[in-house]
């Protein structure tokens, strides 16, 4: 979307609301995202106050989609599966990394140091797991970023500081989004050439992306495209996601014959990484054992991956 111009305001009960002209809108929206806020995108002839009043009759669905996603992460931030607040202190594993925010009252830009937390050429393990990081990552930011909400009378001060601190999370998201996105391109274009000359797959161009609804996707032109957030997900759900979107290469559908090689390449796969020792696997295959479903190693990987939340 081209936004032509934007307009931040303090809304009583919401927070900050971001209102966005667009050129190609043609009617007024409303998004709540647990991160960014809420948006409200209008067309651009439309001035802010139509904007503001079609969030006001809105209000209610508003307050209860913001409390909905607040339960939501609480629960997922709470098992690792979601990020929500991010500041001093503040943890993210990946495949490859744990990313830790420190807030060190230095001033200038946002700056990130390495260090190698474990040598596989040394240990020899074969498979990679999110509670155990091959990098560390510092993110050192100034505490000013996440300092912001301050207290005071005037509601212009108030206001103030809300926005900065709107600000300085989004500075902080767009720092662990670059991160994650060097960390996507580095793995997941070898992990899906790995798994498609494994299962006997060809296919053109990949895209790693950061997308907020999907994990990826097939055209019909045999590309795809991945969410830079899989490398936020265990390594037999990453996984799921690159063979179901392989699995597109020969079934467009979501029809019996996709679910079918879905499931055998599923099952195959989990074995492999079992065999390798990935702890992962160990729950997900009593969840297999249990499940009544038609497809049970589809079925488990699914939901799992539905209790984690794209950044």
């Amino acid at each position: 979307m081209r936004s032509d111009s934007e307009t931040r305001l303090e809304i009583p009960d919401i927070g900050q609301v971001s209102f966005r002209k667009s050129a190609v809108a043609r009617r007024v929206s409303i998004r709540v995202h647990p991160l960014k806020g809420v948006t409200v995108t209008m067309p651009s002839r439309l001035p802010v106050e139509e904007g503001l009043r079609f969030l006001m009759l809105k209000k209610k669905w508003v307050h209860d989609t913001m409390r909905r996603q607040r339960e939501r992460l609480e629960q997922a931030e709470e098992g690792g599966r979601a990020v929500q607040t991010l500041g001093d202190g503040s943890v993210v594993r990946t495949l490859l990394s744990e990313i830790v925010f420190i807030g060190d009252g230095e001033a200038g830009r946002i700056t990130v140091r390495k260090s190698v937390a474990e040598d596989v050429k040394l240990t020899g393990r074969l498979y990679l797991s999110l509670e155990r990081p091959l990098v560390r990552k510092e993110v050192h930011y100034p505490l000013s970023l996440t300092s912001g909400q301050g207290t005071g009378a005037d509601r212009s001060a108030v206001s103030g500081h809300a926005a900065a601190a709107a600000a300085g999370q989004a500075q902080l998201l767009d720092a662990l989004v670059r991160i994650l996105r060097a960390e996507a391109a580095s793995l997941l274009p070898a992990r899906l050439a790995f798994l498609a000359e494994r299962y006997g797959f060809r296919y053109g161009k990949v895209t790693v992306r950061h997308n907020v609804s999907n994990w990826g996707s097939c055209s019909s032109r045999g590309n795809l495209s991945l969410n830079l957030n899989l490398v936020r997900l265990p390594e037999p759900l990453c996984d799921y996601v690159l063979l179901h979107e392989l699995s597109h290469l020969r079934h467009h559908d979501h029809g019996p014959r996709f679910h079918d090689l879905l499931e055998r390449l599923c099952a195959d796969n989990l074995a492999r990484l079992s065999a390798l020792g990935d702890p992962a696997v160990g729950e997900l295959l009593k969840s297999v054992r249990a499940s009544r479903s038609a497809r049970p190693f589809s079925h488990v990987l699914e939901r799992e991956i539905k209790r984690y939340r794209p950044v």
